[in-house]
């Protein structure tokens, strides 16, 4: 098993396949909720050191598991399974037969198109069924070519149910249709683009500043990726209208342009910034399409001091909302602890007002990314019910919180498992009326996935 600070506390790996029924509850879940929580975690499976003797086993290539509560009538289930990707099949993934589709499908779960989606930069989104969690393969949409890496961050539509040095960009249809495609050069350098955002007119690229510099992967031990101090951070205007062009804006003091802030990338050009130096602010940027500068003003700083992973009421993107809520570090409620130790609290930003409220589940907790359920599908923006998993690091184990809007200071019900579960990277709630019902699979082996490798498995049998 791997043995590093990376793999420690809430991030020591989990390696299991679980199932529960009627999972133990404190309180009373709302009547309202009736759906699933989906989260995907960076699991290693196998001992790291198997390969180049574990110098390539860090936490964000972990092998994707996807978690599920389901949640129906005040009660709940819980399931977690390995996304069976090429990565993952032991007969794919050796070094000496290297998979031809290398992801893990490890860093956020979607649905689009009646499709669960394990997805991550890396490669093509993988589909799971929605109720089992079964793997079903990768390349879930025919008209995009199965070798072509996916988003981690796909963006729906909430009016027609689309989403969103080269790069491609597709939408595709509530049937899994693929409506547009553009295809664009990136003219600066190479880099990462994380996340995005859209709008009813543009999809909006934002490009961080670290960079790949292909000549230092021909040098034995140089870093892949580096963050580049006099790079700005990019963001792209791209119109939904294939006719007009693309702009490129950049602002040249960012650090890092996306939710995640990754400061402990290689500097370039010189020595790593104190951990106590850097900050990681939520910020607000202006970009007018029709401005004659490429050069953004500096951005309105929302929320001073480290936060992570916001979300809003998405049935309003694309419009102009109110709440956020995101991930925090509050020193206050735990003297003793640091920023790299992980995010203990909850914040509730109102643009209106200009108010934060603030909430921490206990000084011995941490927070993972909250999702939102809205009361009713017809409810105002943000009336309904947050739903975070929460780090209980003290008694070892993970917590599944229920706060209701109209009350953010008081837990409604919270689902405890009798168990720790590794840290996620992202997660999203979908309404039941998403998700056909069916029966749950049972346990599933690689051969039932790929069928060449059943020749394997009946050569292995002693006889």
């Amino acid at each position: 098993m791997v043995r590093a600070a990376d793999f420690a506390a809430a991030s020591r790996p989990f390696r299991a396949d679980v199932k529960i029924h009627d999972v133990e509850v404190e309180g009373v879940i709302p009547k309202e909720l009736d759906g699933t929580s989906y989260r995907v975690v960076q699991d290693q499976y196998y001992d790291g050191s198997y390969y180049e003797n574990g110098s390539k086993a860090i936490p964000f290539d972990g092998d994707g598991s996807v978690s599920a509560f389901r949640i129906k009538d005040g009660k709940v289930s819980f399931q977690q399974k390995y996304v069976l990707t090429e990565r993952l099949n032991p007969f794919t993934h050796h070094p000496c037969v290297r998979a031809v589709v290398d992801t893990s499908a490890n860093t956020n779960v979607v649905v689009h198109a009646n499709k669960l989606l394990a997805v991550s930069e890396g490669g093509p989104a993988y589909e799971l069924d929605p109720n089992g969690l079964r793997t079903i393969g990768h390349a879930p949409f025919p008209d995009i070519h199965p070798t072509k890496a996916f988003t981690a961050h796909p963006h729906v539509d909430p009016e027609t149910g689309l989403d969103s040095p080269n790069i491609s960009i597709y939408i595709i249809s509530r049937d899994g249709k693929l409506t547009y495609q553009r295809d664009i050069e990136f003219y600066p350098t190479g880099g990462m683009f994380h996340d995005c955002a859209i709008t009813r007119n543009y999809i909006v690229l934002t490009r961080m500043p670290f960079t790949i510099d292909l000549k230092d992967l021909e040098k034995p031990g140089n870093h892949q990726w580096y963050y580049d101090e006099e790079c700005p951070a990019y963001f792209g205007l791209v119109p939904r209208d294939l006719k007009k062009p693309v702009r490129w804006f950049k602002h040249s003091d960012t650090t890092l342009a996306s939710h995640n802030g990754l400061s402990f990338l290689p500097s370039r050009r010189g020595p790593n910034p104190e951990p106590k130096d850097v900050t990681v602010n939520h910020v607000k940027f202006c970009i007018d399409p029709n401005s004659e500068s490429d050069e953004l003003p500096d951005p309105e700083i929302v929320l001073r001091g480290p936060c992570e992973f916001p979300r809003i009421d998405e049935r309003f993107l694309m419009s102009k909302t109110r709440i956020t809520w995101l991930d925090c570090f509050n020193p206050n409620e735990d003297p003793t602890r640091q920023l790299f130790q992980g995010l203990n609290t909850l914040a509730c930003v109102d643009y209106e007002t200009g108010e934060v409220e603030y909430f921490s589940p206990s000084p011995i907790c941490l927070v993972q990314e909250p999702a939102f359920s809205p009361r009713h599908p017809d409810a105002p923006e943000a009336d309904g019910f947050l739903v975070t998993m929460v780090d209980n690091m003290e008694l070892g184990r993970n917590e599944l919180i229920i706060q209701d809007k109209r009350d953010f200071q008081t837990v409604v019900a919270k689902v405890i498992l009798p168990f720790r579960l590794r840290s996620a990277v992202h997660g999203n709630w979908v309404d039941a009326t998403r998700i056909a019902d069916a029966e749950p699979y049972e346990v599933q082996s690689f051969k039932d996935l790929y069928p060449i490798f059943r020749h394997f498995s009946s050569r292995s049998k002693v006889e």
